[in-house]
């Protein structure tokens, strides 16, 4: 009260100062009254503005406080105008009335769970009646049509939103009156005969903030519902009334149609409760279209918690009442996930070949976080939050400090360039963006734009726009459409949020509010679009700034996710260099982790083997055959840092991968992982890098968007983080949706699905999984967020889906007397709803063109590229050629086998481990032979590549190669054995020689013949057979040309090497 009461003088005081100074206005112009209004009201706003900035300094002032004072000083103004007006020598009367307007929401209401079973049980029986009302009732005009339309939709299909209400009408009245059923689909797959599949309505509707679509500058929500049976008989008989629907439906018509029609339910109490509140709403006639939730049925969704017949939990629920929210797909993006409708939309049945663009790798940037970066401050280099104070200068004068400021700010510019190419990191970034803000401000003086209003422009974004930047740890240049929209909204919300403590009227004009920074940012990234090939953002697709959150809805369907692997796996075909094979090896796996676990594209790049948790992988036998359990423990390093807390989270691969995924992972893992440099041991490695480099995320991202287009043509908007998407909403349906949902929109089996279940949530939570709340707990964690309304409101597109799975199978029956009349019905007993319109062709709704349909079997990994001749040659290739050390396996095993063969002295060498090592023989013998058969012409398919064989000839080439590798020396153009010599002194040949050349033949081109010496000299001293190949028709020695293309395949096989 202290603090009140010093604060209330000085409040009259400047009052009584301000009105003052509207008593000069009046007396220098008596006789203008309407110029009087506006300086009196000049003067009121201006004074205004300056309490909301007095009152947001007081820090100890509450907001409450603050009204307090608002309507303290209004009112004295108020006091102040009648004695002013009273008296009879003012000729003129002030006009203005200050009244500021408080939005106070209601308080919270909430209630014990007796209340809430009270009101369950309440609506539950007003269902129950509404369902005997259908049952008794025998005759229906259009009005009751409508009205009994939606009460169903309200009580059975859970939708008590006004426009949502509005919105499903008028979306029928079109389908109605083009005869159209595009938007309406069956939520199982087509196979499914036997069970009851709901139908469902697809549908948008406009909304302020939230969505997934912007056209014509609205904001649109796409959403499902369920087309309960009385719906769909409903729409039949409105459909008999064709002729009489030229009208959209209004709010206040379907006020009037459901009012009406409850009226006639023989349930008193609740239901005049109900209609009371409907007539009062029907009264509000100008505001219905700000009325979003029909507060008469606001209660309904307890019926659905008390029904035996349903199962639907607390989340699920919400998503009912519109209060969780959440988007489903696009029309568009629906038929590129589920439907195969359009040859345009659909995934093609042949995969055509494409040329991929050029990959570009780079060196992981590593990024250290000390304590005295976390403290230091920004550094920020632009001088351009200083206004000048001699505003009332001379002309001359300015034009020389602007002279002057233009002349330091190109100086400032010159030297953050020359800064930016020793920096990195957080203050690249901030360099980087002080670089787009300049390139802005000298646009902005090409428009001849007033230095002052360049300033403001800067005061309104700069500093925030360079605080987020620093806050975003993004590599700057390579942030993507996703990267850019986050940074904007925070920055926008930001400022929103900020403004909403100072600003308590609607129509506050400061500079530092969102409205007025959305423009000039819109303004800024045009520039940057312009300048720095930035990509362009739904954000400012609208002319003024909302407080909007615009989700890029879209789902990888098990199916476009085969086909998108299966164009990967011919672009690895098609590559030139044994580099690029590997990197696109690498990356289908990386799409597969983003694919099944969620992750991020930052997350999976920066992915550590120290974030890997499996001893198994480690071992070098597993003698019991026990699974490998892959964890992944997602956390800070040196190469990314994670967006949040919360995304720190620990994966679990064996629940979610197949296990032919599981395998092709552990066949790249276990390799790399028995190979690890000790030297390195304390610095964490990357696990996708060849020769130390990563693929850039510029690259990743241009190779999605090609792999797509080559599956759905252009436009379609599909990105890297579609994956993550996708992820989500799998998980979703195999954790939360029945049996027909998961084998409906998934790839995994249902038993597959249970073990998931009992390993994530528990045995004991398994008797009532439908009901626990925990598992959406476990799915925001997985997802890496702090809230399930988090990943609703951005990646759970499947939610309304969900729901629908959880409340259709209730019982549905309906009087005969109403079929015979609307659909031509013959019985005379009550009749379930659920099977009459399942097995009767005269319900339309629905076409047969957008059945889902079951989900192939599709292999989409590809076998890691060990068994490629050209690989192996590229890989000697570019080891000889451009002098690098043998760090490739493949590389080492030819240097090791060319010096068993050339060098007499190490021809009884044994392949042993410690040939891995670098400089531990010489490969001055396999360059030599490389340039020796390079001379000679060598042709790379000389021979048929062992992978291509039968089982059995590929075993018997294998045992040659094997012979090959321990027993064969190569003199000049032959090949050697040795032999020994029996007990008559006779040559015997090794028994393993007849196998040898019968499994030869089985690669060997059919021009090329293996010829051996008839006469064996015994006297000889080495004892070595000799052999060699010729060319059958120019009888020309190839021998060393085979032995070459031998040794390629050799060192292809790890079995062979063991």
């Amino acid at each position: 009260m202290k603090q009140k009461d010093t604060i209330q003088p000085e409040l009259m005081a400047q009052i009584d100062f301000v009105f003052d100074g509207m008593r000069q206005v009046i007396e220098q112009h008596p006789q203008d009254h309407a110029i009087i209004n506006l300086k009196v009201k000049a003067i009121w706003d201006e004074f205004y503005e300056g309490l909301l900035y007095f009152l947001a300094q007081k820090r100890a002032i509450t907001s409450a406080l603050r009204k307090e004072y608002i309507r303290y000083s209004e009112q004295y103004f108020a006091k102040c105008r009648e004695d002013y007006n009273s008296k009879p020598e003012h000729l003129y009367r002030i006009q203005l009335r200050p009244k500021t307007q408080f939005f106070d929401p209601p308080p919270r209401q909430i209630l014990t769970t007796e209340e809430r079973l009270h009101l369950g049980r309440q609506h539950f029986f007003i269902r129950h009646a509404l369902k005997q009302y259908w049952v008794e009732t025998q005759t229906y005009d259009l009005d009751q049509l409508w009205g009994n339309l939606y009460l169903s939709l309200i009580y059975c299909s859970g939708c008590y939103d006004l426009m949502q209400l509005v919105t499903i009408a008028n979306t029928l009245v079109r389908e109605i009156q083009g005869d159209q059923t595009e938007q309406c689909w069956k939520l199982y797959r087509a196979d499914y005969k036997a069970i009851t599949n709901p139908l469902m309505l697809h549908y948008r509707m406009p909304h302020q903030s939230y969505g997934n679509q912007i056209e014509d500058k609205v904001v649109y929500q796409w959403r499902h519902i369920w087309l309960n049976p009385y719906a769909q008989l409903f729409i039949q008989g409105i459909k008999q009334h064709k002729a009489y629907i030229s009208q959209p439906q209004q709010a206040q018509d379907v006020l009037r149609v459901i009012h009406d029609s409850l009226k006639r339910l023989k349930s008193p109490g609740a239901v005049d409760v109900i209609c009371k509140e409907l007539k009062k709403l029907q009264n509000k006639s100008k505001k219905l279209q700000d009325i979003r939730t029909l507060t008469a049925f606001r209660h309904v969704h307890f019926g659905f918690e008390v029904d035996p017949d349903l199962s639907i939990d607390m989340c699920l629920n919400q998503v009912l009442q519109n209060k969780l929210k959440t988007v489903s797909l696009s029309a568009q993006d629906q038929r590129y996930a589920w439907l195969n409708t359009d040859r345009g939309l659909s995934v093609p049945s042949t995969v055509t070949n494409i040329g991929i663009s050029p990959l570009k790798m780079e060196q992981p940037k590593i990024e250290v976080v000390t304590a005295h970066q976390q403290l230091k401050t920004i550094p920020f280099e632009l001088l351009l939050f200083e206004r000048s104070a001699e505003k009332k200068e001379k002309n001359k004068s300015r034009r020389k400090a602007e002279t002057i400021k233009w002349l330091r700010w190109r100086n400032i510019q010159n030297k953050l360039q020359q800064q930016k190419i020793d920096a990195v990191g957080v203050e690249k970034n901030i360099i980087e963006a002080q670089l787009r803000l300049l390139t802005w401000v000298f646009d902005l003086k090409k428009r001849s734009l007033k230095m002052a209003s360049i300033e403001r422009y800067f005061i309104s974004i700069a500093k925030d726009y360079l605080f987020h930047v620093y806050q975003s740890k993004h590599d700057f240049e390579d942030m993507t459409y996703e990267d850019h929209e986050d940074l904007y909204r925070e920055l926008l919300n930001g400022l929103d949020e900020r403004d909403e403590a100072q600003r308590e009227r609607k129509d506050n004009k400061s500079y530092q509010s969102a409205a007025y920074a959305y423009k000039r940012l819109k303004s800024f990234h045009q520039v940057c679009m312009a300048h720095y090939a930035v990509p362009q953002v739904d954000t400012f697709r609208l002319n003024n700034f909302q407080c909007i959150q615009l989700c890029h809805a879209k789902l990888v369907s098990p199916s476009l996710f085969s086909q998108f692997m299966q164009q990967l796996r011919l672009q690895m075909q098609q590559c030139a260099t044994v580099q690029e094979q590997e990197v696109l090896y690498q990356l289908q796996l990386m799409y597969l982790l983003a694919y099944r676990l969620g992750l991020r594209l930052n997350e999976v790049r920066g992915l550590t083997f120290n974030e890997l948790i499996c001893p198994e992988l480690i071992w070098k036998d597993n003698p019991t055959g026990e699974s490998v359990q892959i964890h992944i423990s997602l956390r800070n390093n040196i190469y990314r840092r994670l967006k949040s807390k919360n995304a720190q989270r620990q994966l679990d691969l064996n629940a979610v991968f197949l296990p032919e995924e599981m395998d092709a992972l552990c066949q790249y893992l276990i390799p790399l992982i028995r190979t690890l440099k000790e030297k390195n041991k304390h610095t964490p490695q990357l696990i996708f890098a060849t020769n130390g480099e990563v693929i850039s995320e510029h690259s990743i991202h241009q190779i999605t968007q090609q792999l797509f287009d080559a599956i759905l043509g252009e436009g379609h908007g599909y990105r890297f983080h579609n994956f993550r998407h996708s992820a989500a909403n799998h998980l979703a349906i195999a954790w939360l949706g029945s049996k027909e949902m998961v084998m409906t929109y998934t790839d995994y089996g249902w038993k597959q699905v249970n073990r998931m279940r009992v390993k994530l949530f528990g045995a004991s939570a398994m008797q009532h999984q439908l009901l626990i709340q925990h598992k959406w707990r476990l799915l925001a964690d997985w997802m890496g967020h702090g809230s399930i309304e988090q990943t609703a409101s951005h990646y759970l597109h499947v939610l309304d889906m969900l729901a629908i799975d959880r409340i259709y199978n209730t019982p549905c029956m309906m009087n005969p007397q109403i079929l015979k009349q609307l659909v031509g019905y013959q019985g005379s007993e009550p009749v379930d709803l659920n099977r009459y319109i399942q097995s009767n062709k005269r319900f339309k709704l629905y076409h047969p063109a957008l059945a889902l349909v079951k989900t192939a079997k599709v292999s989409h990994l590809f076998q890691k590229p060990t068994r490629i001749h050209a690989s192996a040659f590229t890989r000697i290739y570019q080891y000889i050629q451009h002098h690098q050390q043998p760090s490739d396996l493949w590389v080492r095993r030819g240097v090791w086998l060319a010096a068993k063969w050339i060098a007499p002295q190490l021809a009884k060498m044994v392949w042993e481990s410690k040939y891995l090592g670098e400089d531990v023989v010489d490969p001055s013998n396999l360059i030599e032979f490389y340039d020796d058969v390079m001379k000679r012409g060598f042709d790379q398919q000389l021979l048929t590549p062992i992978h291509t064989l039968e089982k059995d000839h590929k075993i018997s080439a294998l045992f040659s190669l094997k012979t090959l590798i321990n027993h064969a020396t190569l003199r000049k153009n032959y090949l050697y054995f040795s032999y020994c010599l029996n007990e008559k002194k006779q040559p015997e040949l090794p028994s393993f020689m007849h196998d040898f050349k019968e499994g030869i033949q089985h690669i060997l081109p059919s021009y090329a013949v293996l010829e051996s010496d008839e006469d064996i000299d015994v006297n000889q001293k080495s004892r070595q057979i000799k052999l060699r190949f010729v060319h059958k028709e120019t009888n020309k020695n190839i021998t060393r040309c085979v032995i070459f293309a031998l040794l390629l395949e050799s060192i292809q096989y790890d079995q062979l090497w063991e």
